[in-house]
């Protein structure tokens, strides 16, 4: 048994040691983002699912969901390409290999994780299609990756709550204070993994500012973000469920310019993202 003070200055400790893994992002998902972002060709997007194959099996898995997939069956990385194109086969690799970060050791945890699972699948997916659906197309990308990356500070905190259980066998966390700790702390982790992966600093202020009263209403991630973040409490995805809630009424619908059909379909969509992404 590890002697400590409180379980937040734990965290904050082992958060900070060198020796702490922070969750990375799976090299074949760095090396095909790099690759689509200097136009490389399908055949060498494709060579660089296939070094991963149970990645690819994943891949060829999501893609021919419900909700991607047309008339005939994909059977290979390359008919997917064909069909869904770069960028779409891209944010599918995305989500496969963060999902696999999602897993614990304690059962308690292992509970949390897959509502937190939920959440960041529905939240990519509802990202790229606010950010089409409000006429920002062109950062529709970018809103997929932050949708599904903005709580990452919740992962850290359980993963060092994992540690820490197994460790201290006769501590008890209910998943109540599990998400009270995580409701508190995860915006400030976010951003110190996301520094860590030296992703766009726009990034990580969103995962550092996601919810605080006061926003900046012409960061346009930051808006589809949090939007997305009050649709997800609506429709009861995370750890945070609000069914009462109307989206109506939050300032970032006026800012974004969101039709009220639009708002009613987002609902939909998150749970179709979830089932394509389970």
């Amino acid at each position: 048994m590890v002697a400590f003070n409180s379980i937040p200055e734990e965290i904050e400790k082992r958060a900070k040691d060198q020796n702490f893994k922070l969750p990375v992002f799976n090299q074949v998902a760095i090396k095909l983002q790099n690759a689509i972002s200097t136009n490389c060709s399908m055949a060498q997007v494709e060579k660089l699912i296939l070094k991963d194959p149970a990645l690819a099996s994943e891949v060829l898995r999501v893609a021919n969901s419900a909700m991607f997939s047309g008339l005939s069956k994909l059977e290979s990385i390359q008919q997917a390409l064909v069909r869904l194109g770069t960028r779409q086969v891209l944010n599918i690799v995305m989500v496969t290999s963060q999902k696999q970060m999602f897993k614990a050791q304690h059962p308690v945890l292992n509970k949390i994780m897959l509502k937190l699972w939920q959440h960041a699948s529905a939240s990519a997916g509802g990202c790229h299609w606010i950010a089409i659906k409000s006429g920002y197309k062109n950062i529709k990308d970018q809103a997929f990756l932050i949708g599904l990356l903005h709580d990452l500070g919740s992962l850290v905190i359980l993963k060092v709550l994992d540690e820490i259980l197994q460790e201290n066998e006769p501590i008890q966390l209910t998943e109540s204070v599990i998400i009270e700790l995580i409701n508190t702390l995860h915006t400030k982790y976010g951003s110190q993994v996301m520094e860590s992966w030296e992703l766009p600093s726009v990034f990580c202020q969103i995962s550092r500012d996601h919810h605080q009263d006061n926003f900046d209403r012409k960061n346009v991630l930051l808006i589809i973000t949090r939007l997305v973040d009050y649709a997800c409490s609506k429709a009861s995805i995370g750890l945070n469920p609000q069914p009462s809630l109307t989206l109506e009424m939050f300032p970032e619908v006026s800012v974004l310019a969101i039709k009220d059909v639009h708002l009613a379909e987002l609902e939909i969509q998150l749970e179709d993202f979830i089932e394509a992404f389970r």
